[in-house]
């Protein structure tokens, strides 16, 4: 009962103490000061480290390991003909959806793809959310974070059609191949 009572003084009082919401025009807003200072948008690239380059590899011999287990596959090639094996490992549920390092290292192997049919490199990537290893072209503010690229879709409960979006990438990785632009201060 003194919920309900607290609840209809608020609804009642709340519009009388002038707090409505003001709307901004579209030159108010242009103009505004937020009260907290704006993300730092600075990005920093750099060769991968030896302790990176390491993960990469582990987490390859991981998936290489469950592919011949469960396919007979010796190990992943590295190139485009490894589509149909991750598509194999997605069609016959190889990998729980609560098996994130797992779609990781499909991912990685996802990527060396990338970096074999596309001429991209392996490097890591930081900024204000962390550091993320990722695939560059060039010196170029082109990236493309393999990694994660199965396992947010798993989480988010997608279906993976695997050649369909290599198809999907390789389109905007020749797009932006053809219109890049070296990175000024690149580190």
């Amino acid at each position: 009962m003194l919920y309900l009572l607290f609840l209809l003084i608020f609804i009642f009082i709340s519009p009388l103490n002038g707090d409505e919401m003001k709307s901004l025009s579209k030159h108010d807003l242009t103009s505004y000061r937020f009260s907290s200072p704006p993300i730092n948008k600075e990005v920093l690239v750099k060769q991968l480290n030896v302790s990176q380059s390491f993960i990469l590899s582990s987490r390859r011999r991981e998936f290489n390991a469950l592919l011949y287990r469960n396919l007979g596959i010796m190990e992943a090639r590295g190139d485009i003909r490894d589509l149909s094996i991750l598509q194999q490992v997605v069609d016959q549920k190889l990998l729980a959806n609560h098996q994130i390092k797992a779609w990781q290292s499909m991912g990685i192997v996802f990527g060396d793809i990338l970096v074999k049919e596309f001429g991209l490199s392996w490097i890591s990537y930081e900024d204000e959310a962390g550091t993320s290893k990722a695939l560059q072209w060039k010196e170029t503010d082109n990236f493309v974070f393999p990694v994660t690229f199965f396992s947010k879709r798993i989480q988010f409960g997608e279906s993976i059609d695997v050649r369909a979006l290599f198809n999907k990438l390789s389109t905007e990785i020749s797009q932006f191949k053809q219109s890049s632009s070296p990175v000024a201060g690149q580190r």
